[in-house]
């Protein structure tokens, strides 16, 4: 154990320090088929969050991280792979982006011109983050030795609502009803809860009979979609599964097509977005669950967005 706590802050203190360095002052890993700046054409981009790029080719060091931008004709809008273990990411109106780092238990946002422009310590590895439309930063995550939390901080940085003492939250979205969803993959459960933390809807058992990291976790990404069903990522038994409001299953894709799968989002066409770490890859398939988009030679796929008007 002593041993892991010492490989940890050598990680944070040393390693992560020199990626930040390389990143903020050279940016040597940054690509852009748009130097111009002319106004760029979002419809139909695709955010992926590769979190350990160098795993298609048995490296799990290097490079750190990337980010990749694509535009809907592949064109790259934006792409970095000098991140420490980028988890979720989220693309701002002036070309910014946020992104959770695992290894600094914070969230940073980026320029595209190598500038750190501001920095969210979030208390542990920030799984996942949702912007909210008040400004706040709706954050779901853990460490080692902190029990699991989905946390609200305002544009300060200040704590304004918590859910704590939760094992290993994934995933967390702010409903339009001002209700929490929350996929708890060490529980093997999603669920709803008020702004009061009471909870109000629930569904149990989905996941393998004994979790573990990483491979063995329960859900680790929930959507409630437009016609009020709940979309859920189930990587311990690569599963997407989308659920009625009474708990039965409308919908599923299994391992004859998803390997471990981490984030699945429900596009406005129907189709459903994954990030098929297993695989390696990110894929968009139809209600048919035939595949019409992929982007394969990704090393750890962790979240995969697509721009919708």
């Amino acid at each position: 154990m002593r041993q892991k706590k010492v490989e940890r802050e050598f990680i944070r203190r040393v390693l992560v320090p020199l990626c930040v360095l390389v990143f903020t002052n050279s940016f040597a890993g940054q690509k852009n088929d748009n130097p111009s700046g002319d106004p760029i054409d979002l419809e139909g981009a695709t955010l992926i969050v590769d979190e350990i790029p160098g795993l298609i080719d048995g490296d799990r060091d290097y490079p750190p991280g990337r980010l990749l931008h694509l535009a809907a004709n592949g064109s790259v809008i934006f792409e970095s792979n000098m991140l420490k273990m980028p988890y979720d990411a989220v693309r701002m109106g002036d070309g910014s982006y946020w992104v959770s780092l695992i290894r600094e238990n914070a969230l940073w946002r980026i320029s595209q011109a190598s500038e750190t422009l501001a920095v969210i310590p979030v208390g542990g590895y920030p799984c996942a983050f949702e912007l909210l439309p008040n400004g706040n930063i709706l954050v779901a995550g853990w460490d080692d030795d902190v029990p699991g939390f989905v946390k609200e901080f305002n544009s300060s940085g200040e704590i304004v609502w918590q859910i704590l003492d939760l094992k290993w939250p994934w995933k967390a979205e702010r409903l339009a009803n001002g209700n929490t969803l929350i996929a708890d993959a060490g529980t093997n459960r999603i669920f709803e809860v008020n702004a009061r933390k009471e909870e109000v809807w629930a569904i149990e058992n989905l996941g393998p009979q004994e979790n573990r990291l990483f491979d063995g976790l329960g859900p680790v990404y929930v959507q409630r979609i437009e016609n009020g069903n709940t979309l859920v990522s189930i990587r311990g038994t690569s599963q997407i599964v989308e659920f009625d409001r009474s708990g039965d299953v409308v919908w599923e894709v299994g391992d004859d097509l998803v390997q471990a799968p981490y984030s699945a989002v429900r596009l406005k066409n129907g189709n459903t977005l994954i990030a098929d770490t297993g695989n390696a890859r990110v894929i968009e398939i139809d209600r048919d669950k035939k595949i019409v988009w992929r982007k394969d030679g990704l090393g750890y796929p962790a979240k995969a967005y697509r721009e919708e008007r």
